[in-house]
Parts: C-alpha cells; sequence; structure tokens
C-alpha cells in the first residue's frame, strides 16, 4: 500500500469533520420536525354538516 503524503490525512481529517457536521445538523432538524403534532389529514374530523334530504310529498326524507 502506497504512503500517502500528509497533506492529504490533513485533507481527509477536514472532509470527515465536515461531514459529520452535516449529519449533526440533519440529525437536529430530524429532531425538530418529530416533536411537531402529526399533519391534519381530514380522515378524522369532519369538515362540514352533510347537505339536507329533500323530504318527500308525503313528509318522509327520501332514500
Amino acid at each position: 500500500m502506497p504512503i500517502q503524503p500528509v497533506h492529504r490525512v490533513h485533507d481527509e481529517a477536514a472532509q470527515i469533520s465536515k461531514q459529520t457536521a452535516f449529519v449533526r445538523e440533519l440529525i437536529a432538524k430530524a429532531a425538530e420536525l418529530l416533536k411537531l403534532p402529526p399533519p391534519d389529514t381530514f380522515l378524522d374530523r369532519k369538515t362540514h354538516d352533510p347537505f339536507p334530504q329533500e323530504e318527500s310529498q308525503y313528509g318522509n326524507p327520501q332514500s
């Protein structure tokens, strides 16, 4: 295995430091998102009342 010059080792260490900082930032953002309540999908919530049914000539609602 060839021996690499010292400056390349420092470059690699700098890259590792940058990647570590980036991953830490992503983890912090993900933790903030996980603290938020779940989004409202309207599936469990009644958004409006149903339309009233018309009455037939006999006074009963039509089916």
